[in-house]
């Protein structure tokens, strides 16, 4: 084994000298430091690809002068590449860092199993450095890998964010008591699970920019709706020849997302480029495949390279300086390695700047990701803001651990995922002393000691052990072992104490005195319901009921309809309810909580760490403190569900899909009649409003066909069925084929009838309050001269005779402009009209929808406003979640009907403005109105019947998703 002894020299090489670059000088220089600590906690090294993470390996070898080292690295052509830097010492030798005559190190590659323990011992003791994958370090037995891990003193972890993986972080367990260096571009992943270890040292790519480690990037986002991959495949091809005409060396790489994508791209490029021969490469094509793709690419035989997702990490091939980006990825992390593959910069040579041409279409990606494929995107600003707030989020993790001053080493900080719960205790004072833990649960069953303590950040954790005799039987021999996790977040500043514990059970009363002295008082009784009181619509789903009289049945849990027997038998003067699981609307946003009247508060949120806990305690502690909270209100407030046993009398407004018919479109679900389809999401429910006795009938329309259904109350509660048996629309969905009616039993419609009324299962939820009466002033008459009252499409020929074209030319008056005004009528229509606009308060969307009138003559027919209220209630479907179904279903939908028609369906804008406000949003808080246009409804004759119609229909847009309502009408 060489001792690779030297002279060696680490100076900074941007002064003039031979010697390491500032970020690998900068990342060398802070391992060590921390390695004179002592620490065995993984430390992390981010710097972006091409930076120099491997000459950063190189300089800690030569410096530490680890007894032997163990490389992890994630492919099998990376092991190849890192194994040779580490023969040769990379550009070490080269600038003079490390004398000419030192010893190289000896460096091994495990490749495949070993047999026996002893011979993959000898190896190990052979080598300076091991380099391998997990996969072949896996192949081995685990007598095998014992034997090789414990040869090695150190471990450099390549390509950190792989490190969560099992196999992965099998391989760092072994290395707790050693030292760990994680090298890593993306210090984060997008299952939210950590890498754990502290963030030394964040080498910025705004800097790496500014020294040239990456080139500038142009980047252009191509919109068509006709063949977006073969304009795309234009565009690129044609940069790619005006770089080789300027004297550039430049490859071209395509992006897909699968190989079928790759043959269905592939003739595109033949068609404009078969001079550049395109290739393709992906994992299931043989090795001896690829190796000829790749080494056509790199002779130059060919310039087109078309990969599935991208080529491997650590790949690096200067003169790929074009990308061709047909499916973009979805996430922030792959998205900097892949940039990272075609930006980065080779010393000494001239490549010029790097080209990205990215496919805009409807697809679902990483929030943070919208900015960066925005129209007019500026990449070198927009990659580093990404970037370093990536970086930043995780660095607030790293510093809120690292201020754990002491920790147990029986569990590691970054493994506990706390349920969102805890119990909440005002302290006498501002101070705790949360080492009297240790006193309280007793040394001797504490697995964790010390406890976990973070002074600054007022948080302290440890686990419990407890050992009990078996309950089903009498042995001796045999105990029940459980551990419980206890957490504790103290708030000096409000003087409040957070208790969590895994068994989610228990009050903690002894634990609090012990931490906070005598007189701390635990928040209880109705005042816990505080925290229910900023959401909207709060529904009951589990209500805990206790009578103190009934000795044989005290305490009574009820869910679904029985929640409403709870409440009343709360009213009784024997009973109380012990605790409420609701779940409402909050600033527009579906919300969950529970709370007991003993004092527990939880949601069925499990925390990424442990900071995000104790913010979650944050946001419970301010609502608690708020005595302007009246709990009469929030308590009468539930709307309470009742089981439909008959059909409820009224008019049915509207039928709606499950919300999982548009959030699941990818899954292709289409209705068939009579050799006809059509996408589910797309076809209408129209409501039959001539009845409210008898069957709820509605109507499956597209434009194709029309079939009458029904939902008649039944004792099990609602029954699907066709109108005409003969007359039944089949469901089809991959291989699979239902009736519409089996499919409608089984999954089931929401129904919206008068008086602010929701049918959901076989439940019926009315809101409890007296709405507010909608005043007749507020009604805005219009001039509907010229206008056939009874024409209510425009269609695809503009007809200014129509409803729809008067509310469109209405919009295209307003005082401030609209961005956006979209013509979107048809099957399964958002509205009829939708405008959007930015301006200083964020981003305002209208949803408009017409609706004809029966007659020439506006009157007091209550039937013209059911269906367009109806219309108007289903509009807060779309403001569910984030805004993501919204754009995905506007684009779509605009796209086809510019198809279908061959117009476009913008009135103001285009589908590049669109796409901006899709990006912008992200950013944007969305804000909702909804306007009734019905030239049917006379400002002065609306009848009282009329007015209150409207008024339920304002009420439950004002109470769901604060969206007010207005109502454009004859005068």
């Amino acid at each position: 084994m060489a001792s690779y002894r030297s002279a060696i020299s680490f100076t900074d090489g941007t002064e003039g000298a031979p010697g390491l670059r500032p970020p690998q000088l900068g990342a060398m220089h802070a391992v060590l430091g921390y390695w004179t600590t002592n620490r065995t906690t993984p430390a992390t090294v981010v710097m972006p690809t091409g930076t120099g993470k491997t000459e950063t390996m190189l300089a800690l070898l030569v410096a530490a002068r680890p007894s032997r080292l163990l490389v992890l690295v994630p492919s099998d052509a990376l092991r190849t590449q890192v194994a040779g830097k580490f023969e040769t010492l990379g550009v070490l030798q080269k600038l003079g860092i490390v004398s000419r005559s030192a010893l190289r190190p000896v460096v091994g590659q495990i490749q495949h199993r070993f047999t026996t323990a002893s011979a993959a011992k000898d190896f190990a003791s052979a080598c300076n450095v091991i380099v391998t994958t997990p996969q072949a370090l896996d192949a081995s037995s685990p007598e095998v890998r014992e034997a090789i891990l414990n040869e090695c003193s150190h471990l450099f972890v390549d390509e950190a964010h792989h490190v969560a993986a099992s196999t992965w972080a099998a391989i760092r367990t072994h290395f707790d008591k050693k030292r760990v260096v994680q090298f890593t571009a993306t210090p984060f992943r997008e299952d939210g699970r950590h890498l754990q270890g502290r963030i030394l040292y964040s080498f910025p790519l705004r800097e790496a920019q500014a020294q040239g480690y990456f080139s500038t990037i142009d980047y252009t986002g191509v919109i068509d709706f006709v063949d977006v991959d073969k304009t795309l495949a234009e565009q690129s091809v044609a940069r790619l020849r005006d770089d080789l005409a300027s004297g550039f060396d430049h490859v071209l790489m395509v992006r897909v997302s699968g190989i079928p994508r790759a043959k269905e791209i592939k003739p595109y490029y033949d068609a404009i480029a078969a001079d550049m021969q395109p290739v393709i490469i992906n994992s299931q094509m043989a090795k001896g495949q690829q190796r000829e793709a790749l080494g056509a690419l790199r002779n130059r035989q060919s310039r087109i390279i078309i990969c599935v997702n991208m080529l491997g990490e650590g790949f690096d091939l200067p003169a790929l300086k074009i990308a061709a980006v047909h499916d973009p990825q979805k996430s922030l992390g792959v998205t900097l390695q892949f940039i990272g593959r075609f930006a980065r910069t080779s010393v000494g040579e001239e490549y010029g700047g790097a080209s990205v041409f990215v496919a805009r279409k409807d697809f679902d990606v990483d929030k943070r990701l919208r900015s960066l494929y925005a129209e007019d995107s500026d990449w070198n600003v927009v990659l580093r803001n990404l970037s370093e707030e990536a970086v930043e989020e995780q660095q607030e993790v790293s510093d809120f651990e690292e201020g754990f001053t002491s920790l147990p080493e029986e569990v590691a900080l970054r493994s506990l995922l706390p349920k969102m719960s805890t119990v909440v205790y005002r302290a006498p004072r501002n101070e705790w002393e949360p080492q009297n833990m240790v006193e309280f649960f007793g040394e001797a069953q504490l697995l964790t000691v010390p406890i976990g303590l973070n002074a600054e950040a007022g948080v302290a954790w440890c686990v419990v052990e407890s050992r009990t005799d078996v309950r089903w039987g009498e042995l001796k021999t045999i105990e029940e072992i459980t551990y419980a996790l206890y957490i504790l977040y103290f708030d000096r500043n409000s003087r409040m104490l957070y208790i969590n514990n895994s068994t989610n059970d228990g009050v903690f009363e002894d634990l609090a005195v012990a931490v906070l002295g005598e007189g701390a008082s635990r928040f209880t009784g109705s005042t816990v319901y505080r925290v229910m009181a900023d959401i909207e619509r709060l529904v009951p789903t589990n209500v805990g009921v206790l009578d103190a009289h009934d000795r044989f049945r005290r305490f009574s849990m009820h869910v679904g309809s029985d929640v409403t027997a709870s409440f009343s038998q709360a009213e009784a003067g024997t009973k109380s309810q012990t605790n409420i699981s609701g779940s409402g609307f909050r600033d527009g946003d579906r919300v969950s909580i529970s709370a007991s009247l003993k004092g527990r508060i939880w949601s069925h949120e499990t925390a990424r760490s442990l900071k995000h806990w104790r913010d979650w305690c944050d946001s419970i502690g301010s609502k608690l403190l708020d005595d302007t909270i009246n709990i009469d209100k929030v308590i009468g407030q539930f709307i309470l569900p009742e089981p439909i046993k008959e059909r409820p009398e009224g008019v049915l407004l509207a039928a709606e899909w499950p919300w999982e018919v548009h959030t699941r479109r990818a899954d292709n679900i289409r209705l068939v009649y009579q050799d006809k389809s059509c996408e589910m999401a797309y076809t209408d429910l129209v409501p039959n409003t001539d009845s409210t006795t008898g069957p709820f009938r509605f109507t499956v329309s597209t434009d194709a066909w029309k079939v009458g259904y029904e939902a008649s109350v039944e004792k099990g509660g609602l029954v699907y069925s066709a109108a005409s048996p003969d007359e039944e629309v089949m469901v089809v969905r991959a291989r699979s084929e239902t009736r519409l009616s089996d499919w409608l039993n089984s999954a089931g419609l929401l129904l919206t009838l008068n008086d602010d009324r929701i049918i959901e299962g076989n439940l019926l939820y009315r809101p409890t309050w007296e709405n507010d009466p909608f005043d007749r002033s507020a009604l805005r008459p219009l001039n509907w001269d010229g206008i056939s009252l009874n024409v209510e499409s425009q269609t695809e020929h503009r007809r200014q005779d129509s409803i729809q074209f008067k509310a469109i030319s209405e919009l295209k008056g307003d005082a401030v402009p609209w961005d956006i005004i979209l013509d979107d009528d048809g099957s399964g229509e958002i509205a009829d009209v939708v405008a959007m606009r930015i301006d200083d308060s964020g981003l305002a969307i209208r949803f408009v929808h017409c609706k004809y009138s029966h007659g020439e003559t506006p009157g007091a027919r209550v039937a013209d406003l059911y269906e367009v209220c109806g219309q108007a209630q289903k509009s807060v479907m779309w403001r569910r979640s984030d805004l993501t179904p919204f754009f995905s279903t506007l684009l779509d939908r605009a796209n086809k009907k510019q198809k279908r028609t061959g117009v476009s369906p913008f009135e103001v804008g285009d589908v590049r403005k669109l796409y901006e406000l899709q990006d912008r949003a992200v950013l944007l808080r969305p804000r909702l109105d909804i306007v009734i246009v019905q030239p049917g409804l006379s400002a002065s004759r609306a009848t009282t019947q009329q007015l209150d119609l409207l008024a339920s229909t304002r009420e439950y847009l004002n109470t769901t998703i604060k969206a007010p309502l207005a109502v454009w009408c004859s005068s």
